[in-house]
């Protein structure tokens, strides 16, 4: 009787060791998946900022470039500043544009109302750009550059929680 019932001790004892190794097999499968998710999610996220940011670059070239006029040694008066700052309001509007129409990848629905919030901010940088470009007078782009900031730290912020380090969407946007 002894004997059965060290058998039986035996088997109970070899059930339990294999459902707990189970367990942590299982708890690795899922924290493998989870991570496996993450990784995929901050490849999709550097894939929308670099393409966004490479988007924006092919159309804000113009705004770059009365930027860089306006604040060089000897900037534009005249004529020459008018042509520029026609050509930097409509480069500012397609910014714009191209901003709003970038599409946030399936894979970032965690970060999708956080994606849709910097976009807003960003698009909303370079529509004020267009409109105040657009005035009489010298263009003051403060309030604009002031939403591109916060755009920033709202891109900073999205790629900080998703483990990446932050870029400058600034230097990224006008270098």
């Amino acid at each position: 009787m002894k004997k059965l019932w060290f058998l039986g001790l035996g088997l109970s004892l070899l059930l339990v060791g294999c459902s707990d190794t189970g367990s942590e097999e299982g708890k690795k499968e899922e924290s493998a998946k989870s991570s496996e998710e993450n990784t995929n999610a901050a490849g999709d996220l550097m894939d929308f900022y670099l393409n966004l940011t490479t988007t924006v670059n092919g159309t804000d070239m113009d705004l770059n470039a009365y930027e860089a006029a306006v604040g060089g040694e000897a900037p534009p008066s005249g004529d020459e500043l008018a042509k520029l700052e026609d050509a930097a309001a409509v480069s500012a509007e397609e910014s714009a544009k191209a901003v709003e129409n970038a599409e946030i990848p399936s894979g970032l629905n965690d970060y999708k109302k956080d994606l849709e919030d910097f976009k807003a901010t960003l698009a909303e940088s370079y529509t004020m750009k267009a409109a105040a470009l657009k005035k009489d007078g010298e263009a003051d782009l403060t309030a604009a550059e002031e939403k591109l900031i916060e755009a920033e730290n709202q891109i900073k912020a999205i790629l900080e929680d998703a483990g990446l380090v932050s870029s400058s969407l600034i230097n990224d946007l006008n270098g």
